[in-house]
C-alpha cells in the first residue's frame, strides 16, 4: 500500500475513533442526567425531577439530536448507498424518530414517574442504537472503498465531539 493510501486509512480510523468515543461520552452524559432524575423521583424530590428534567431536555436539544442530524447527513447518508447499509440505515432512522419521540413524550411527563420511566426508556434505546453505530455502521463504512471518513467528517463537531475552535467544549 502506498504511503498515500495509508494516511488516508490512518485518518479514516482517526475519524472512527472520534466518533465511537464522543458516542461514548454522549452515552455517559445521559446515563448520569437519568441517574439523577430517578434518584430525584425515587426521594420524592419534585423540584429536582423537574430541574433535571429541563438539564436533560436542554441536552437532547443542544447535544443529542443535532448529532442525530449530522450522522444523517453524513454517515447514513454515505451508509445508505450501500447494499448491506440500506436496511440498516433505514433501521437507524426509525431509531432517531424514536429517540425524538420519547425526547418530546419526557419534555411532556406530567408526573415524576412518567418522566422518570421515559429517561430511563431513552437511555436504553440510545445504548442500543450508539452499539449498532460503532459495530455496524462505522466498519461499514471504514470497508467502503470509496467512502473517506475523514473527508466525510471533517468539521463536523456534532458527529465528531470536537471543539470548533480551541478552548470551546461544549
Amino acid at each position: 500500500m502506498s504511503q498515500q493510501g495509508t494516511a488516508v486509512r490512518d485518518a479514516d480510523q482517526h475519524a472512527a475513533d472520534a466518533v465511537v468515543a464522543h458516542h461514548a461520552e454522549m452515552r455517559e452524559r445521559l446515563a448520569e442526567l437519568v441517574a439523577h432524575l430517578l434518584l430525584a423521583a425515587e426521594r420524592d424530590d419534585e423540584p429536582g425531577v423537574w430541574r433535571t428534567r429541563a438539564d436533560l431536555v436542554a441536552w437532547i436539544d443542544d447535544e443529542l439530536m443535532p448529532h442525530a442530524q449530522a450522522e444523517e447527513t453524513t454517515l447514513y447518508s454515505a451508509a445508505v448507498v450501500t447494499p448491506e447499509g440500506n436496511l440498516l440505515v433505514e433501521a437507524m432512522l426509525d431509531e432517531h424518530r424514536a429517540i425524538g419521540a420519547l425526547a418530546q413524550e419526557l419534555e411532556g411527563a406530567a408526573v415524576a414517574i412518567q418522566a422518570a420511566a421515559t429517561a430511563r426508556a431513552l437511555e436504553a434505546l440510545f445504548a442500543v442504537h450508539l452499539a449498532k453505530e460503532n459495530d455496524l455502521i462505522i466498519p461499514l463504512l471504514l470497508r467502503t472503498p470509496d467512502v473517506s471518513l475523514a473527508h466525510l467528517l471533517h468539521g463536523m463537531r456534532q458527529v465528531l465531539g470536537e471543539p470548533d475552535e480551541p478552548g470551546d467544549r461544549t
